[in-house]
């Protein structure tokens, strides 16, 4: 326990809160299938960690799609700060076609609009902040994939 109070007590002096992520994660109810609705499935190389630049993980991006409608959605969804409003959002890009982005103070998650785009390559991003806007976590994919998905 002394080690763990000592540790949290550095980190809270660089300047990076010590939070219990299971504390604060989101409710097991909010997974990226039910966010983005029914028919939409996780795409294969569409998740990413969303990462401070320490390497301390903040939560996950999914980039999802629907095979039915066509369409693309992106969620990202907190681990750590769930329930506490901070900036959170994400961005997907339809290669030729429409953008998304949602960057407000969410509680546990933020998701782009469904955007059309099968067969059709994509990029993605989610990030998120610590309540006192200080450190961000950033993950994604900035080069174009998912083209067959």
């Amino acid at each position: 326990m002394l080690t763990r109070t000592v540790i949290a007590a550095a980190l809270v002096a660089a300047g990076i809160a010590a939070v219990p992520s299971a504390a604060y994660a989101a409710p097991a109810r909010y997974t990226p299938e039910r966010i983005c609705g029914p028919g939409f499935h996780r795409v294969k190389d569409g998740h990413r960690a969303m990462k401070t630049r320490d390497g301390a993980v903040f939560g996950h991006v999914y980039l999802m799609y629907s095979k039915h409608s066509g369409k693309n959605c992106v969620t990202a969804i907190k681990t750590v700060y769930g329930g506490v409003r901070s900036v959170t959002g994400v961005y997907l890009e339809v290669r030729g076609g429409a953008k998304s982005e949602d960057v407000q103070k969410y509680r546990y998650y933020a998701e782009t609009s469904h955007l059309d785009g099968p067969w059709t390559c994509v990029r993605y991003a989610g990030w998120t902040r610590d309540p006192d806007n200080r450190v961000e976590a950033w993950g994604g994919r900035q080069s174009w994939g998912a083209c067959e998905d």
